[in-house]
């Protein structure tokens, strides 16, 4: 599709020792196959109640004040005719807007799917 980009593989170990499949985003960000299976699976059931839009990851991190360390996401729908094509990702099989802040935000991050939760690891 154009206008989106691309990932890479990796696999690593996570913290019980299994063999986890990562990849490296060129936004900066890494995921998991789980998360992207998450992301995947959200489009699937939700998509039909959202024609013309495209899944949007928005990710805020507190760095000062008394939340600082904080962290919060959230996934939602926007129009496609609104977002920004440099701001548009393929995460597996899923197209997904992520804002320059949000990008910024999650350089250098893993986001993971375990248990239905998403995490966001360091």
């Amino acid at each position: 599709m154009q206008g989106f980009q691309r990932s890479s593989g990796i696999l690593a170990t996570d913290a019980s020792h299994l063999l986890m499949e990562l990849h490296r985003h060129p936004c900066g960000l890494f995921y998991s196959r789980q998360f992207s299976d998450f992301l995947h699976a959200k489009q699937v059931t939700e998509a039909q109640a959202h024609p013309g839009e495209l899944l949007f990851l928005e990710y805020v991190r507190c760095g000062e004040g008394d939340q600082a360390g904080s962290a919060w996401w959230q996934l939602g729908w926007v129009s496609r005719v609104s977002t920004p094509a440099e701001h548009c990702f393929r995460i597996g099989e899923t197209d997904v807007f992520i804002p320059r802040q949000t990008k910024r935000g999650l350089t250098n991050r893993l986001l993971h799917c375990q248990d239905g939760q998403v995490i966001v690891k360091s």
